[in-house]
């Protein structure tokens, strides 16, 4: 009876899953833009003390097609503080029918660190599932419980473009006497629900149709609805931490994580005080010592408990010659401390999406970390990983951002370097001599700023590498050639500087007696942005830049100008766009052209203006001069 009884209840409960996460139960208007529909999204979050803290979860995600596949997050992080206490997935057909299980041991098993790392506890088990037919629901329900309470979760009512989400909910349960501090973002817009409950708090947002990609958008965290937590007293690989704001964040950063790791033996603290001996200039120093850190170490990642956060001693890095992000910049500031310069320790979340740590909200946030110089007159910035990047220089990886200044007085926001449009500058020259079938052209580029950060790597590619980079560039100019090329990266004055030849037989276009061609062949912008019908967000530019090219161009013999370019002037919210033709002599042509992109966020409503900017630009760069045979 009593089996009779469990097959029968166990038959119901299959067949009520079933109805409810069959296909055919979504609405319409979810599927509309949408590679996969979240059916469930549930989290509850227990913090039982300020060293313990169990997450349950449940995930249930209908995909449509192959690119909804990476909406499943059928994947758990774990280490020696974190501990994996049930996980499981089941598969389900359009019916709702169930088509395969896996179990915790089924899931594959790997480190959660990647080439580059000497040691790590960080791993990770994940799903690997290859659906035979679309679409297919994966129910996944996940525990674990973790000592690491700094980790609190932020939660996502939805997190990607074309995801629809029927239900997405948050707990939050923990003692009255633990005080934790939260930070809700654009739950307005989306309609969340926050209930008070006796042991927290609970989130609930239903019905959230997906959302589409635009040209030029927010970064999704910027306009999704999210919460963030942080408990005030917390717990990170064995060490206790409390803060309520930056400067705190920071004390405990410098006096949990920093203190007494920056001691260096005698001899290396002679060696560099040699070095830089009768040098006055700070500048002069800080370039020597940091040559000497590109010289003398390597990048390493090390991510073994409490060492994913706290520096190797700088003494240590000393011995082995390498380190992580941590460890060198730690080891750079003492080396700079032993030649009489203060520096700062600095945390941020590097990236080229230009993210800064929350400045509202202090909480363990970044990725990280570089070292900040004050000198009297300037702020002096060193990426302490890489052997290449010239002293002073922040490329995409961290400039403009707000990060984490952390010292003996605790921890202070600061914005990171900011490289103006004028300062990421490129600056094109070239003779260029036109054949009735061939064009040659000699060329000298100079790229500062945002634009020597895409260029200084080239000086160290193989001579194919190079070539490959520059058909890519030149991709609209037929068979061409790259006869000669230099490239020469200038670290004391951070700018790159190229001289290249080429040749090509398929630039020219002919007609008869005539001869087409576009007078901007070595710096064409084709960009410009899709069609938006309905604009739905603000427009973010992150980094501007600067292009001013300048070629003078000999016309072959036998010809004459029939028809060239009318004068272009146009300056908007956007930039400023300029070309100019003048004819020098007969033979001879001087092409002027200069490009001026700004950066900023500006309104939606101005998306078709910036889309016909950029038109304009594009058409003007492909329009060409006429000559006629005389």
């Amino acid at each position: 009876m009593r089996l009779s009884f469990f097959l029968f209840f166990f038959a119901i409960t299959h067949i009520a899953i079933a109805q409810k996460y069959s296909f055919s139960k979504i609405e319409p208007s979810f599927l509309k833009n949408s590679d996969a529909v979240v059916r469930l999204d549930e989290s509850t979050v227990l913090v039982k003390s300020s060293d313990f803290m169990e997450v349950t979860s449940k995930r249930v995600v209908t995909v449509l097609n192959e690119s909804g596949s990476k909406h499943v997050n059928a994947k758990v992080f774990y280490d020696n503080e974190t501990s994996i206490k049930d996980l499981e997935a089941i598969i389900l057909d359009a019916n709702g029918k169930e088509i395969e299980k896996f179990k915790e041991k089924d899931f594959i098993d790997q480190t959660a660190t990647g080439e580059g790392t000497l040691y790590s506890d960080s791993r990770v088990k994940y799903l690997r599932y290859t659906p035979t037919k679309y679409p297919y629901t994966v129910v996944l329900t996940e525990k674990h419980t973790t000592s690491d309470t700094a980790f609190m979760p932020r939660w996502f009512f939805m997190d990607g473009y074309r995801l629809s989400v029927e239900k997405s909910e948050f707990n939050l349960n923990l003692p009255s006497t633990i005080k934790y501090r939260y930070k809700e973002n654009n739950l307005a817009d989306y309609n969340v629900i926050r209930s008070e409950i006796e042991s927290g708090v609970n989130y609930t947002a239903v019905n959230l149709k997906a959302l589409e990609s635009e040209d030029f958008d927010p970064e999704f965290i910027e306009f999704a609805p999210n919460v963030q937590f942080a408990l005030e007293d917390f717990h990170l690989k064995g060490v206790e931490g409390h803060a309520t704001s930056w400067k705190e964040f920071g004390g405990w950063i410098y006096n949990s994580l920093l203190k007494g790791r920056g001691e260096l033996n005698a001899s290396t603290i002679q060696k560099v005080q040699t070095l830089v001996r009768g040098i006055e200039d700070p500048k002069e120093k800080i370039k020597i010592v940091y040559q000497f850190v590109q010289d003398n170490t390597r990048y390493i990642s090390v991510q073994m408990g409490i060492g994913g956060w706290e520096p190797i001693s700088a003494i240590e890095v000393d011995r082995v010659k390498y380190g992580d992000c941590k460890g060198l910049t730690n080891y750079t500031m003492a080396l700079l401390k032993a030649v009489g310069i203060e520096s700062y320790y600095t945390i941020v979340s590097a990236g080229p999406n230009m993210r800064s740590l929350d400045y509202d909200f202090p909480s363990l946030q970044g990725n990280h970390a570089f070292l900040n110089v004050p000198l009297v007159d300037e702020e002096i910035w060193l990426e302490c990983t890489s052997q290449v990047v010239p002293a002073n220089f922040s490329g995409t990886f961290t400039d403009n951002r707000y990060v984490l200044k952390v010292g003996p007085d605790g921890g202070e926001m600061v914005k990171s370097r900011q490289y103006t449009s004028e300062q990421s500058k490129q600056m094109t020259t070239a003779n260029i001599i036109i054949g009735e079938s061939e064009i040659n052209a000699q060329l000298k580029i100079k790229s500062t700023g945002i634009q020597y950060n895409q260029k200084y790597g080239l000086s160290n590619d193989s001579k194919e590498d190079v070539e490959k980079y520059y058909k890519r560039h030149w991709d609209y100019i037929n068979d061409v050639h790259i006869l000669n090329h230099d490239i020469v990266n200038d670290k004391d004055n951070i700018e790159t500087i190229e001289n290249i030849d080429i040749k090509t037989s398929g630039y020219l276009s002919k007609a008869g007696d005539r001869l087409l061609f576009a007078p901007n062949m070595l710096n064409r912008n084709e960009y410009v942005p899709k069609r938006d019908k309905e604009r739905n967000r603000d427009i973010v530019i992150n980094r501007g830049y600067l292009d001013e090219d300048e070629f003078i161009i000999e016309i072959p013999n036998g010809y004459e100008i029939e028809s060239s370019l009318k004068p272009v002037k146009l300056k908007n919210d956007f930039g400023e766009f300029e070309v100019n033709v003048e004819q020098l002599s007969e033979s001879t042509l001087h092409f002027k052209r200069r490009l001026l992109m700004k950066p900023g966020k500006f309104s939606k409503t101005s998306y078709n203006d910036y889309r016909d900017f950029r038109k304009t630009i594009s058409r003007v760069d492909a329009s060409k001069i006429v000559l006629i045979k005389i």
